[in-house]
């Protein structure tokens, strides 16, 4: 394979290795650095030259620099699957007691409780698992950023609750992990917990498992008519129904057009609405839910 083919699926980058397998030799490599057409990233590594610049980049950079032994991890991981979190500034990786990693600009994590399956690939760069991700970022995230890690890959289907049970059950204190505030993170997640489709459903589900209220239908489906309609929480035999301002944005005026004929047919078709908005306390949403559950 001509090395820019194998360069254009890996973030416009090549290795020396690559290059030689794909017939450059290395009179031809010299002289493609001198004239900018290939341009140094990492240790034997490059990027051809017009590739624009990416965080991705810079991360693959220094996988390929790194080897096989090593994975992405920590904070840097977790970007890698996707994930909404503050950026230390620096490349986390991690990898056996014997390979310690010294590049500017990495951060080298070293361990000995590496299982099989908390290695995966994410586009094609090595790196931990989201449930490892998890565990390893527990004491360096606030307990309210980890709640929002832990429920980014349950809503997306990456992590399963019950795998981080059992994995922190039989976990032990350790350099960078909290066992604190991983049991506070699953005391908060009972079992048949559903983060829902946002962050604030997740939150109004953590209250009322939290109060031991009878759990609604989350994503209930509602048929009048020739219409369908989707309702975030719903008691359908008390006819109660629950959404919040902040599941989303409106972007047009149409959208609020939709929103308020649904909950007209609905509240015409005997249902009750409750609204709960962001910037409500957990304390107002459970006051407000235990005032509706009263009365219908």
């Amino acid at each position: 394979m001509r090395p820019e083919d194998w360069a254009e699926r890996h973030d416009g980058l090549l290795t020396n290795s690559v290059a030689s397998e794909g017939g450059v030799s290395r009179g031809q490599m010299a002289r493609r650095r001198e004239t900018g057409r290939y341009r140094g990233l990492r240790r034997e590594v490059f990027a051809i030259a017009g590739t624009p610049p990416t965080w991705k980049q810079q991360v693959r950079a220094v996988a390929l620099t790194c080897g096989p032994k090593v994975a992405v991890a920590h904070l840097t991981a977790a970007r890698l699957h996707g994930a909404d979190v503050a950026d230390d500034g620096s490349i986390h990786v991690i990898g056996p007691l014997s390979r310690l990693v010294r590049l500017e600009g990495v951060t080298c994590h070293r361990s000995t409780t590496l299982e099989p399956e908390d290695l995966v690939e994410r586009d094609g760069i090595l790196c931990t698992s989201p449930l490892k991700t998890v565990v390893d970022v527990s004491s360096a995230l606030t307990i309210n950023a980890l709640g929002k890690l832990t429920d980014h890959f349950l809503r997306t289907n990456q992590m399963h609750l019950e795998d981080m049970r059992e994995r922190v059950g039989r976990l032990r204190p350790a350099p960078g992990r909290s066992m604190k505030k991983l049991r506070i993170i699953l005391a908060a997640r009972i079992p048949g917990y559903d983060p829902g489709e946002s962050e604030l459903e997740g939150r109004i589900a953590r209250v009322i498992d939290r109060a031991g209220l009878p759990r609604p239908a989350q994503q209930h489906r509602v048929r009048l008519g020739g219409d369908r309609y989707r309702i975030d929480f719903a008691w359908p035999e008390r006819k109660l129904y629950l959404e919040g301002n902040g599941f989303g944005f409106h972007r047009l005026s149409s959208d609020l057009d939709s929103d308020a004929t649904r909950q007209n047919n609905l509240v015409l078709a005997g249902w009750t609405p409750i609204e709960i908005t962001w910037r409500m306390s957990d304390a107002v949403i459970l006051d407000t839910i235990l005032r509706f559950l009263s009365r219908v």
